[in-house]
Formats: C-alpha cells, structure tokens, sequence
C-alpha cells in the first residue's frame, strides 16, 4: 500500500465527512416529500372527475406550501397543452386565513390522469395543529365543488 502523507489523509477524510452531512441533510426533506405523496391527505369526486391532495411540503425556508395532487377523469377530456391551471381559481386555507397560489405545474401521467403540484405563500402566524381546506369549483372546464381538509404536521410547518 502507498504511504500517503498527513495532508492527503485529512483532505480526503474531511471530504468524505462533508459528502455525509450533505446527503444526510437533503435526504430528510425528500423522503418527507416523498412519503407524504404516497400516502393521500384526502379526495373529492365530483361529476366523475377524482381530485386527491397526495401530500405536501413546506419549502422556501418555511415561507412556501406545496400540496401534490392527482386529478383523475372517469371519461377522456381534452386539455388545451398551452393551459396553465387544470383546475379554476384553486382557494387553500391555513387555519381560516386564505393563501393564494403563487404557481401551479402538471402532466399527464396515464389515461385520463394528471399529476401536479401547486404552491402558495405561507403567513407568518403559526398556529398549533392548523387545519387546511383546499378548494376549488371547477376542474377541466367543468363546474362542480371539489373540497379536501387536512391537518399540517408541526413538526414540518
């Protein structure tokens, strides 16, 4: 085996220590994110249309809320690709106070299925345990009133 110096040794240690904190930071929020997405907060069906809140995460610093949703048609509707939102003026509540969307992004993921993500601005009172309601009263160009409730996790909020 090669003699390495002092120098080599500690270089390569301390990179290794820092590749380990770097993975063990950023794993924690994707398995978060990730896990929170396979389980499903909620659903409304209305008029065939299935909407599901899959999860959430709280980004940008604790300033952001980002709900995952799926939207899932029992018949096939034609979206228009240059839409921006699959879903009309989508109101998230956080504890009785209104926070409005500040992007919302999809895909088609399967026949008659979508999958996106919208985001909204947090405010700064944190109550314990907050309840959300995300709502919204149309979906494709069609009218109906989808509503789901669901409690943040303080940990993560």
């Amino acid at each position: 085996m090669r003699n390495l110096s002092k120098n080599t040794m500690r270089f390569s240690g301390g990179v290794a220590l820092l590749i380990c904190l770097l993975i063990g930071f950023a794993s924690p929020t994707l398995t978060s994110a990730e896990s929170m997405s396979n389980q499903g907060l909620g659903s409304a069906e209305v008029n065939g249309i299935k909407l599901t809140i899959n999860g959430y995460s709280i980004v940008n610093h604790g300033q952001n809320i980002r709900l995952y949703y799926t939207i899932h048609s029992k018949s096939d509707i034609q979206v228009n690709p240059n839409a921006k939102s699959l879903m009309a003026s989508p109101h998230i509540w956080v504890a009785h106070t209104l926070v409005r969307e500040t992007s919302d992004t999809f895909k088609k993921v399967g026949k008659n299925e979508y999958k996106g993500t919208i985001e909204a601005q947090l405010h700064q009172y944190r109550p314990e345990k907050p309840h959300v309601t995300f709502k919204t009263d149309g979906i494709f160009n069609q009218n109906g009133e989808w509503a789901i409730d669901f409690i943040l996790n303080n940990a993560e909020y």
